[in-house]
């Protein structure tokens, strides 16, 4: 179901978006993972003011019939609609494009890719998103981080990263860059040519 999954997530998200929107939600994303015996459709609203319990019961009640009327999961099924968090999904390009200079968590399904990238958000254009990743400062100072370019069509997930922690990164190029004058301090001095003798 790994790759089926995102499938049936995006088939969701269709059927509800335009529906949640007509009674003032913004449907930020369906997520659908196997828990207790049964699969977990977790759909993640967010309206102007916020979201309450209440909120989330009166989207839920929307979704349930929704997705009951449409016939698209043929196995038991449990409905959790929360509110983004501060780890708020990102789906649509809009999504991505509010987020732009803030810490995010990407996990792509892009071969040759690692699995998840953590890093800034640095621009974000109709084809795709550019992230420059964890950890990835320059040897030189004045070069250019490098960045990583994913096609919308290469994401899976994506989440604001709350639990990035930018300091330890700081600390981590302070290490780095300490090695790098260490291990150049060692390489031995070329020798100077003899001077002339003093007269």
């Amino acid at each position: 179901m790994s790759q089926g999954k995102y499938a049936l997530a995006q088939q969701i998200f269709d059927l509800l978006e335009e529906e949640l929107a007509g009674t003032g939600f913004e449907l930020l994303d369906v997520r659908i993972f196997r828990g207790g015996g049964r699969l977990q459709v977790r759909i993640f609203v967010d309206r102007p003011g916020g979201v309450d319990l209440g909120a989330c019961a009166e989207a839920s009640r929307t979704a349930g019939m929704l997705l009951e009327q449409a016939d698209l999961i043929t196995e038991r099924y449990l409905i959790e609609v929360s509110s983004p968090g501060i780890r708020r999904p990102l789906r649509k390009p809009d999504h991505f494009a509010a987020q732009v200079g803030e810490l995010v968590e990407v996990k792509t399904g892009a071969a040759g890719r690692p699995g998840r990238i953590r890093g800034e958000l640095v621009a974000v254009d109709e084809g795709g998103i550019r992230i420059r990743p964890a950890g990835s400062a320059p040897e030189d100072p004045g070069e250019t981080p490098a960045e990583i370019v994913f096609a919308y069509r290469e994401i899976l997930e994506a989440n604001l990263d709350s639990e990035f922690d930018i300091q330890a990164l700081i600390r981590a190029d302070r290490r780095r860059r300490k090695d790098q004058q260490r291990k150049t301090r060692r390489r031995p001095r070329a020798k100077k040519p003899p001077g002339r003798a003093k007269r």
